[in-house]
């Protein structure tokens, strides 16, 4: 199994004052051994931004060697795939609707992965494993 890891996901992992921290260890310590967890680097990015702004730099210094183990793979963006992010983002209609998450799906179709870790309502419930 591959799965695409969320930002909401690895900030509920690391931070036991998330209301998904329970769940998210739950759904985690439930993979498979052979599981591959995949993130882009957008998502280091934003997870560990957030993890700063609410709890400091050091505690982000932490959260960043945490989620270099807990992800196998980091994905990078190129031009192609970045061009297929910005075409589903402009096909949406909701006011609000994320840049990260359009290219977590995006990641998801492309490399036909099993599924995305994340409690976001904005994925598709057969595509979210929450």
């Amino acid at each position: 199994m591959k799965y695409l890891v969320d930002s909401d996901f690895l900030i509920s992992f690391a931070s036991d004052e998330d209301s998904n921290h329970l769940r998210s260890l739950n759904i985690y310590k439930n993979l498979k051994k052979d599981t591959e967890l995949l993130a882009l680097n957008l998502v280091f990015q934003e997870s560990t931004t957030v993890i700063s702004k609410r709890f400091g730099m050091n505690q982000a210094k932490i959260f960043y060697v945490m989620v270099n183990k807990f992800i196998n793979t980091r994905i990078l963006l190129d031009e192609i795939l970045e061009k297929e992010i910005w075409k589903i983002f402009l096909n949406q209609t909701k006011k609000g609707t994320s840049f990260i998450d359009c290219a977590n799906l995006a990641v998801y179709q492309k490399f036909k992965l099993d599924g995305i870790l994340s409690f976001d309502d904005f994925y598709p419930k057969e595509v979210r494993i929450s």
